[in-house]
């Protein structure tokens, strides 16, 4: 009998909403309805947040790609989903793990210039 050996990514937590809007956005017609509609409705199903959204020209087989942020507080997790070039399939990674540097650094900056807005804000009201 083998033993399981838990892996790295197996450790890690995956936010209720990350998975939530994966399922939110393979339930949209998004050659239909377009990529940022699409998105846009998976998020309002999956409390998730839209940090930006752009097209691509540089990676190959990928035409859009938007960065959303899925979870609140520390159990959050910054996402990557990039829709290919046929216009109807995405897949979805995240931006700690991802080998788009340039998009990933840019998303995760992005979060924590709006985690410091929300912490300032929060400091003002009290």
């Amino acid at each position: 009998m083998h033993a399981h050996q838990t892996t790295e990514s197996e450790k890690r937590s995956v936010p209720l909403e990350a998975i939530e809007f994966e399922l939110a956005l393979n339930a949209e017609n998004i050659r239909q309805s377009g990529f940022e509609a699409s998105v846009r409705r998976a998020l309002t199903r999956s409390s998730g947040s839209l940090l930006f959204l752009m097209p691509v020209s540089d990676i190959p087989h990928c035409q859009r790609i938007a960065a959303i942020l899925a979870g609140k507080g520390a159990e959050s997790q910054l996402l990557l989903v990039l829709l290919h070039s046929d216009g109807d399939s995405f897949h979805i990674e995240t931006a700690e793990e991802s080998a788009l540097k340039p998009y990933a650094n840019v998303a995760m900056s992005y979060r924590n210039v709006l985690e410091r807005l929300a912490g300032g804000s929060e400091a003002t009201t009290h």
